[in-house]
């Protein structure tokens, strides 16, 4: 399996056509393997928590005025599923989250036509405006420019009282001159890394990690497995155990449905228990990956999943999962 940061921009592909494109599509799977929405999700009032809610891990886009997405319009026409190239908007979260109440969230990035990232920033940051979001965002840079010209970047993105950090999907190599920079300046700024990594190049990136303990680490998707096979889950799991004892590492519980092609709660559940138990629950966070999520089942159906594995917990462990460990770390 192709780790998603050793693909190039110009391929218009960010991760292997084999992780985005799990077995189970909702389209073309047989009907008894589709995943769908729970019809008893609305009856089920599931938003009686006490607390609220940060989704960790959210994107907005308008592929109509932008021409920002190239990999996501490829990804698209490869899944056949030209849904995810349509605009995504707050109207089009709150409708996709129904019942489930959101009161914050966290921007990640996700343009990959050259330099639109400083587009979408101001574009993102309006519209956040406009709809009176609670938002906070996290930035990229393009690791093939100089090294000034990352950090004139960054500076830049860093002007907006929203910017919390970066995370950065292609061609950002754990011993490369860019991922230095990038967590140097991190580092004296006190902003946010979000770490995307596979397990195979996780070692690496913690030899890296090491040179800046005081760096604020984000692992994203749940430290994105290569495959559900025996061996590759072996490999995650000893990938996560290391990232959690040698960082102090934030671990979004996100992404998943990119790998199981299933958003059920037994799908889910082997991932979400694995990372709790290496993290524990001041170090996990829930994060929907809308709306790239959808290529594996509906938003109702990932909370409802979510709750079928976490809901027995305790009220003090939810509200660390929901909501008090993304404002610490993300400082909202």
């Amino acid at each position: 399996m192709l780790d998603p940061v050793g693909l190039s921009v110009g391929n218009l592909v960010p991760i292997s056509q084999e992780l985005w494109c799990p077995k189970v599509y909702r389209r073309h799977a047989p009907p008894s393997a589709r995943v769908e929405c729970l019809p008893t999700f609305r009856e089920r009032e599931l938003n009686k928590l006490t607390y609220d809610v940060v989704d960790a891990h959210v994107h907005l886009w308008s592929v109509t005025d932008n021409a920002w997405y190239p990999a996501l319009q490829s990804m698209a026409g490869q899944l056949e599923l030209p849904e995810l190239y349509s605009d995504f908007l707050p109207t089009n979260y709150l409708e996709a989250a129904g019942d489930f109440k959101v009161d914050a969230f966290v921007h990640v990035s996700a343009t990959t036509a050259t330099r639109t990232y400083l587009d979408e920033q101001a574009w993102v940051e309006e519209l956040a405006d406009r709809a009176a979001l609670n938002l906070v965002t996290i930035g990229t840079i393009d690791p093939t420019l100089s090294e000034s010209e990352i950090i004139a970047d960054l500076e830049r993105q860093a002007q907006s009282d929203r910017f919390r950090g970066v995370r950065v999907l292609y061609d950002f190599h754990p011993d490369s001159t860019a991922a230095n920079a990038v967590l140097q300046w991190l580092n004296d700024r006190n902003h946010v890394f979000d770490l995307v990594t596979q397990p195979p190049n996780m070692a690496a990136w913690l030899r890296t990690l090491e040179r800046y303990p005081d760096v604020t680490v984000v692992l994203e998707h749940c430290g994105w497995p290569s495959s559900t096979t025996g061996a590759d889950r072996d490999h995650w799991a000893e990938a996560m155990r290391a990232c959690a004892e040698r960082t102090n590492a934030l671990c979004k519980i996100s992404g998943l449905g990119m790998v199981t092609g299933d958003l059920s709660s037994a799908a889910l559940r082997p991932w979400v228990e694995g990372a709790i138990e290496v993290f524990g629950w001041d170090r996990v966070t829930f994060g929907s990956n809308t709306p790239i999520e959808t290529m594996a089942g509906s938003y109702s159906q990932f909370i409802e999943s979510l709750r079928a594995i976490v809901g027995e917990s305790s009220d003090r462990e939810l509200r660390s999962f929901y909501s008090d460990n993304a404002r610490r770390y993300y400082k909202i």
